[in-house]
């Protein structure tokens, strides 16, 4: 007999199913409208995401913003994943020069001078905006070979899902929990990276770094290869604009230092790297996750965490 878990699982895969069969048949418009629509419901009936939205978002602009500001802040965000949501459900739908036509580029010399040194590149990003519609450009667009380290979500199903649409656009999905291996074998092989390094995950190695002023438990694998092959890191989002076409912004290149105070390097690796989310996300606060208890883990925590980094072997590049 199936568990009340199971169950449930089951309710919610066949529920995204059938918005899926529903938003194939809608045009770009309408679907932009439907999605707009499921993130308001979301603001008002998932109270408790909402006031965690609200909590971060006071950790991070408090002393700048009135509650007005934050309030509004934080239902934009249930907006905005709604409308991510829609376009990401439509592309599958999409060729590649359908993708392209959305979207117009900012900086993009930034990344193009760090791929032509041929060391590889560590694309960084965090979930700001269309994060997943951004891979897909660079692989079926700009024709970069992309590698997208990515966690499995609880349902193998609605993975399975995400990641079929991943491989559609020449993306390649490395699991977060896969060998460190692979990853040094596609940077030494001038390819790129992409990573998502804006989540608080016990699971993984990590140290503490500042995010908006706070200490963010941090996950360190990246810069642990970076470090080790001197593959610059790229910083870069892709935000929805008010005509709903998006821009990809590319930030200043930096390279992690590799000097024998290894523990040294891989703290300012991650404090330059949470630094360049910081200005990402501040191009429009609207478009990041604040729904995600960035700051769960506490410094005083910090010992257990930093001492699996301290290990040597394989498993300190774990992501």
């Amino acid at each position: 007999m199936p568990s009340v878990k199971q169950v449930k699982n089951d309710i919610i895969y066949y529920l995204i199913r059938g918005l899926i069969a529903v938003f194939d048949l809608l045009t770009r418009p309408v679907a932009i409208m439907l999605g707009r629509f499921f993130g308001e419901v979301a603001a008002i009936v998932d109270v408790k995401e909402r006031r965690l939205a609200e909590e971060n978002l006071k950790k991070a602009f408090g002393d700048t913003w009135s509650d007005m500001k934050i309030n509004l802040v934080a239902r934009e965000c249930f907006t905005m994943l709604g409308l991510n949501a829609a376009d990401v459900i439509l592309s599958r739908k999409w060729a590649a020069k359908e993708l392209g036509d959305l979207i117009d580029t900012e900086g993009m010399e930034h990344f193009d001078d760090a791929y032509a040194q041929g060391k590889g590149v560590i694309g960084l990003t965090g979930h700001i905006g269309n994060f997943e519609l951004m891979a897909a450009w660079y692989s079926s667009v700009k024709k970069i070979p992309l590698s997208v380290i990515g966690r499995q979500l609880y349902d193998k199903r609605l993975d399975q899902l995400i990641v079929n649409n991943r491989l559609r656009f020449g993306l390649e999905n490395i699991p977060s929990d896969a060998s460190a291996k692979r990853l040094l074998t596609i940077l030494k092989e001038g390819e790129m990276i992409g990573v998502l390094l804006d989540l608080d995950s016990s699971k993984v190695s990590g140290y503490f770094a500042p995010f908006f002023g706070r200490p963010a438990n941090t996950a360190a694998g990246p810069v642990v290869i970076g470090r080790k092959t001197g593959s610059p890191v790229v910083p870069m989002a892709m935000f929805r604009q008010p005509d709903h076409r998006y821009l990809i912004r590319v930030l200043s290149a930096f390279e992690i230092n590799n000097t024998d105070d290894k523990e040294g390097d891989i703290i300012d690796g991650l404090t330059r790297c949470n630094r360049a989310l910081e200005e990402l996300i501040n191009y429009d606060p609207t478009q990041w996750m604040w729904i995600h208890d960035r700051w769960k883990s506490k410094p005083e925590a910090a010992s257990g965490v930093e001492q699996s980094m301290k290990e040597e072997g394989q498993s300190e590049l774990q992501l």
